[in-house]
């Protein structure tokens, strides 16, 4: 699987910088912008040989063929999930199947998410999420639950192959939220 080359684009620090790079979901009376919604989130497919599972509840999971998301960020998403195949392919040595990669992945348990564009507040907090722009993805929330202290399972490859692509994450939040990842820092 190839590794995609598109330019980095410049990751947006604040809410201003959000809103001006993205656009701003929130009508003026906090309800969503239906006509933002329909030009701006997309389902993405992940790369050829991926198969994701969503996490419906502590004991089922769901398979499913995309992530709602903005479609500004899909390419940095698939060339981050492209890394990841490719790390576990090597982690499964030199001539691994797609299947042995799949098993490895699953695992790992890094083909489970939580989701991604959702149209909502930080839990607690009030202020708007990323998920509400489509900037952030949740990873296996089952066992990277948004709490204190922190518990986090996913591996630091992980979040250093997101964050090479622009991505930050949850771990540092006041409340850690590990399984969550998003394009853009300072919200």
């Amino acid at each position: 699987m190839p590794i995609l080359t598109v330019a980095p684009m410049a990751v947006p620090h604040g809410m201003e910088e959000v809103c001006a790079e993205f656009g701003n979901p929130f009508l003026p009376d906090g309800a969503k912008d239906l006509a933002w919604e329909a030009a701006n989130i997309r389902r993405v497919a992940p790369p050829d040989g991926w198969h994701l599972h969503y996490q419906q509840s502590p004991t089922q999971l769901v398979s499913v063929a995309a992530i709602s998301m903005h479609v500004g960020v899909q390419e940095s998403f698939l060339q981050v999930m492209e890394e990841v195949w490719l790390y576990a392919r090597q982690q499964c040595g030199q001539g691994a199947s797609d299947d042995a990669v799949r098993a490895w992945l699953h695992q790992q348990r890094l083909d489970v998410t939580g989701g991604g564009y959702n149209f909502r507040s930080v839990r607690g907090a009030g202020s708007p999420s990323m998920h509400a722009f489509g900037l952030a993805i949740d990873w296996d929330p089952m066992h990277n639950p948004r709490r204190k202290p922190l518990q986090c399972t996913l591996p630091l490859w992980w979040f250093d192959i997101w964050a090479r692509h622009g991505w930050s994450d949850g771990r540092h939040f006041a409340t850690p939220d590990p399984m969550h990842v998003q394009f853009a820092c300072g919200c």
